[in-house]
């Protein structure tokens, strides 16, 4: 790829004019850069910001945009997930801000991979509150899957404990209450989301934390997701070899690794209780590369106080963490509502955040494809040219 190709699919993908296109070539042979380098070339425009890491692996792959989805024009990848990765995205004609979770077409020839795309579609639809990702429309275009979500700037929690190691008692013990408010709401929703661990807990740039991630989550209609009608069916456990597993081992209820569709709500609080320990003291309850060994350890294997680790944990905070990841559901705590007020009461949470500004016309376009869906998901037309960028955004691994 030389620098005259990546000019022209930088303008066909309405990145670049024409004469943006031409002032950047001529910066970059002013500079020493060789025209046979277009890789370096778009290197270059990425670090100056002109594109982000997607856009510029898109032209270093060949591929032209403009990078559309449906209705939805990619920016740049977020996050990458057990099914699917999330992008940051404007829709085109009203330029809302949105996040894409865009699973890839290979998930079609698994049928248990397409129970959970039904699953995650439907609850995610389900639920609307401040501390529970927004959920604003999930769309088909060809066999390409997408699920449209309110904007999110920030990081997982797992990229922020990735980050800094771990989190000050006080900081752990607000972004573990506001998780147990959302999860207090999914549960009066009768919803077990059954993944509760850091990488599915969004924290945003104001240190709002959201719940995402809803494949493994369990409703009143998840019956209907499993191929033989009865629900827990189609659903994989540490007894079964082959797979995925509903939920990660380091943060997993010893009851929900013995059957998955025991778990329960308190199930959701031992995942959580498994997270805020990882907060604290930078490490999960029961470090194991062996998932068997792992989860024979969360099932009789005494957990090691937190304050062993850190020894300035207060001790109320760790009578909360030491109840969470009672072996027994009927040792925990009875609800994450009271998760929340016990938290609160020791890190009184920052001030609530405020609904996302959203385009009247975006809201109002949303309710009329509502009315067009299937099976609550949204079929878009898909054209010839479109079919390669799709194709390639399957595997992008950017």
């Amino acid at each position: 790829m030389n620098v005259t190709q990546i000019r022209q699919l930088a303008i066909d993908s309405r990145i670049l004019t024409a004469s943006q296109a031409d002032e950047r070539v001529q910066q970059w042979t002013a500079n020493g850069g060789s025209t046979n380098d277009g890789d370096g070339f778009a290197s270059r425009l990425v670090s100056e910001h002109v594109l982000t890491d997607f856009q510029g692996a898109a032209l270093r792959a060949g591929i032209a945009g403009p990078y559309v989805l449906g209705p939805y024009r990619v920016l740049a990848k977020l996050t990458a997930g057990r099914l699917g990765d999330v992008f940051r995205a404007v829709h085109d004609e009203f330029e809302q801000p949105v996040s894409l979770k865009i699973f890839p077409a290979a998930l079609n020839q698994n049928p248990e991979h397409v129970a959970r795309l039904g699953r995650e579609a439907r609850v995610s639809m389900e639920v609307d509150h401040l501390h529970v990702v927004r959920t604003y429309h999930v769309g088909r275009t060809g066999e390409i899957t997408f699920i449209a979500f309110e904007e999110l700037q920030g990081e997982t929690l797992a990229q922020r404990l990735a980050r800094l190691g771990k989190l000050p008692f006080f900081e752990a013990c607000q972004v573990t209450a506001q998780a147990a408010s959302g999860l207090a709401y999914l549960h009066s929703q009768d919803i077990i989301h059954r993944d509760i661990c850091p990488m599915n807990l969004w924290v945003t740039a104001h240190d709002f934390v959201k719940i995402m991630e809803f494949g493994a989550a369990r409703d009143a209609l998840s019956y209907l997701d499993s191929l033989t009608g009865e629900e827990g069916s189609g659903e994989l456990t540490l007894n079964q070899s082959a797979g995925m597993v509903l939920g990660h081992y380091d943060y997993m209820a010893p009851e929900q690794a013995q059957d998955a569709h025991a778990a329960n709500a308190s199930s959701d609080l031992y995942g959580l209780g498994c997270t805020l320990y990882h907060c604290l003291t930078g490490h999960v309850p029961f470090p194991d590369r062996n998932p068997v060994r792992q989860m024979l350890r969360h099932s009789n294997e005494p957990v090691k106080p937190p304050s062993q680790l850190v020894p300035d944990i207060p001790q109320a905070v760790e009578d909360i963490v030491m109840k969470l990841l009672a072996k027994q559901p009927k040792d925990r705590i009875a609800s994450a509502d009271e998760v929340a007020v016990a938290l609160g009461r020791i890190a009184p949470l920052p001030p609530g955040a405020t609904p996302d500004n959203i385009h009247q016309g975006f809201l109002d376009w949303l309710r009329t494809t509502a009315g067009e869906s299937s099976g609550g998901i949204v079929e878009v037309p898909i054209n010839p040219e479109f079919q390669e960028f799709a194709d390639w955004l399957s595997d992008n691994p950017v």
